[in-house]
């Protein structure tokens, strides 16, 4: 079974979404401390099978006392929106962040795989 309904349209939707959190998080995400979590999101219905929105969120740890370490989530729900699958792509502290989302090729890939992982596992699990 084909997951991916439109290869082309999935890359320029990951690459519009991961350009414009990037932005905000170079400049938005401090070194340490908290931060109110960002994230963007685009309607996935028409690129993946069984998917409603996708969203890319990039946020620190709720219970870190350090407040040093931040992750990056893929959250893909279904089309209802009444359920979801996510996973994280990146966990580390914010230097490694940047470096990471300075560097957008491998990213799309991880998010790539993780959209579909994750459109996977609703489907499994019936949830789509």
């Amino acid at each position: 079974m084909q997951i991916v309904l439109n290869e082309q349209k999935l890359q320029q939707a990951i690459g519009a979404a991961l350009h414009e959190l990037s932005g905000r998080a170079l400049q938005g995400v401090p070194d340490t401390g908290a931060f109110t979590a960002l994230s963007t999101r685009f309607a996935g219905g028409a690129l993946v099978e069984g998917v409603g929105d996708v969203e890319l969120r990039v946020a620190p740890l709720s219970g870190d006392k350090g407040k040093l370490e931040r992750f990056f989530e893929v959250r893909v729900s279904t089309p209802s929106g009444g359920s979801h699958s996510s996973t994280w792509v990146f966990y580390g502290k914010t230097a490694a962040l940047k470096e990471v989302l300075k560097n957008e090729a491998p990213l799309k890939g991880k998010i790539r795989a993780a959209i579909v992982a994750e459109a996977e596992s609703l489907q499994r699990n019936e949830l789509a």
